[in-house]
């Protein structure tokens, strides 16, 4: 399953970034998000910065897979930030523990007239026979709701 999700922010790609890889900010930014027992590692420097976020996390999966994707997952990702272009590029890999699916892609802060885009595009697969296509679907529709979550907060912080 593909995810892509473009929104705009009222800021410059400068302070975009800061939001999105400073420690601090982004610890406000993940208080105000769902999930709980929050840990956030950053190391290096912009626009260098790695973050890897973890947290538990709720989820309603469907019947189906109900045996195979726990009400609640310890879920992990990283981001390795980069400079492209007049831009900022994270590459990001998702882990959710125990959940058999694979979930990578990127992150990128690019200037607009007014500001800067925010665009997410991630690539979510399951190579489990009969149900791999309903977790890949389940896991899919999750991140998305997570990433209009986390639009919302930027949007208000930026």
């Amino acid at each position: 399953m593909k995810v892509h999700v473009k929104q705009s922010l009222k800021t410059d790609v400068t302070s975009a970034l800061k939001l999105c890889t400073d420690q601090k900010r982004q610890e406000a930014v993940y208080a105000k998000l769902p999930g709980s027992n929050v840990r956030i590692k950053r190391e290096g420097k912009a626009p260098n910065a790695r973050l890897r976020v973890s947290r538990t996390m709720p989820a309603n999966p469907p019947a189906a897979i109900k045996r195979l994707v726990p009400a609640t997952n310890e879920v992990s990702h990283t981001e390795a930030w980069r400079a492209d272009g007049n831009g900022h590029v994270a590459d990001i890999a998702v882990e959710i523990k125990g959940v058999p699916v694979k979930i990578t892609g990127t992150k990128a802060l690019r200037p607009e007239k007014g500001g800067c885009s925010v665009e997410w595009t991630f690539d979510v697969t399951s190579g489990l026979p009969l149900v791999g296509s309903v977790i890949a679907s389940f896991a899919g529709a999750e991140l998305e709701k997570n990433l209009a979550d986390e639009y919302k907060v930027l949007k208000t912080m930026a």
